[in-house]
């Protein structure tokens, strides 16, 4: 199997083709610096076809801001196997290799050896309703933070001493052009929501859970693209950055914590639907009450339920069954339900 390693650049790209059949793995050859353009794109794609004559490629990136997007879509519209990593996994497994130096070339070499020895998941580009989801999401959340900062501005300019009519009114304006943009976002989260029988069928069910709001909802769908790759609880809380994360050495006993590699957003929307569901008429106060009783500080207590949203949430939408606050997992007869058998796994 061949593995291209493409650096990937704002404008511009650098490529390493390597054979994993050798030890140590062969180069077959390098390209770069090549346009981030589709006519650039398709020159190097006709190189990889000539160069693999007919063997398998993969093709493995760095998920670098936005520019790997047009990469990874051209090659998988084209027959290639894409797999897209976080650029953490391609530094530390530069360190471990002892690494010296570093260019663009240089780390088209390590993406493509990582591609071999790791072998990472093919990547499967998500759905255009999807994509249009995530960055509705996102654009509010932009915008709701231009919108308090302005908010804020406004209100220092109006608790000053001498404060321009002129300045006020162009705060004022800016102040209402941001909450203008965010009902637009929302009508058009709803409308997009609408138009979907099958993203109004997963933000159903997600509703059903004490804690999730509209907004909330959306964006869980929206970060994980309807659960689509995530099957387990573990595997949610570990896209979300809740996934513990013990210190301990020897006879030395750290304090635990929750890890934080993973979607920040998607961790964010999880605390605050938290504090919601700790505050709802449902088993899931009855749990986080009791693990403040237990001694546990609130915050401590807020992350556990989070991670319980998103396990629930996940439960629900894969088994099309809404959340049932009094559901208690039969002991012994037929087998679980995918419902049950998720739940338990929580």
């Amino acid at each position: 199997m061949l593995v291209l390693g493409i650096d990937v650049g704002k404008r511009e790209l650098y490529a390493c083709l390597q054979n994993g059949s050798t030890s140590p793995p062969a180069i077959l050859g390098r390209r770069g610096p090549v346009a981030n353009t589709a006519a650039g794109l398709a020159q190097l794609a006709t190189w990889v076809e000539k160069q693999a004559k007919g063997d398998t490629v993969q093709v493995v990136m760095e998920a670098t801001n936005v520019y790997w997007e047009r990469s990874a879509h051209h090659f998988h519209r084209v027959g290639f196997q894409v797999s897209v990593v976080n650029p953490a996994q391609i530094k530390y497994f530069a360190r471990s290799v002892l690494r010296r130096g570093k260019t663009d070339a240089m780390d088209a070499e390590i993406i493509a050896r990582y591609g071999l020895v790791m072998r990472p998941t093919t990547w499967t580009p998500p759905t255009q309703v999807m994509i249009e989801l995530k960055q509705l999401t996102r654009e509010r959340e932009t915008v709701l933070a231009r919108r308090t900062q302005e908010n804020n501005h406004l209100i220092a300019l109006r608790d000053a001493e001498h404060a321009s009519p002129v300045a006020l009114s162009l705060s004022q304006g800016r102040l209402e052009l941001l909450q203008r943009q965010v009902n637009e976002i929302e009508a058009a989260l709803k409308a997009l929501v609408q138009q979907d029988v099958h993203l109004t069928q997963q933000l159903k069910l997600l509703l059903s859970v004490p804690g999730f709001a509209l907004i909330s909802a959306v964006t869980v769908i929206a970060e994980t693209e309807g659960f689509a790759r995530l099957t387990t609880g573990k595997e949610i809380s570990a896209a979300a950055g809740m996934a513990p994360a013990p210190q301990q050495s020897g006879a030395r006993q750290g304090r635990g914590r929750i890890s934080k590699t993973g979607n920040a957003r998607l961790r964010r929307i999880a605390y605050l639907s938290a504090l919601g569901a700790s505050k709802s008429h449902s088993r899931l106060r009855t749990y986080y009450r009791g693990m403040r009783d237990s001694g546990k500080p609130a915050k401590v207590a807020l992350i556990a339920l989070g991670r319980k949203l998103l396990c629930i949430g996940l439960a629900v939408v894969r088994s099309g069954q809404p959340y049932d606050d009094g559901f208690v997992l039969p002991r012994g007869g037929a087998g679980p339900t995918p419902t049950q058998d998720l739940t338990a796994a929580l």
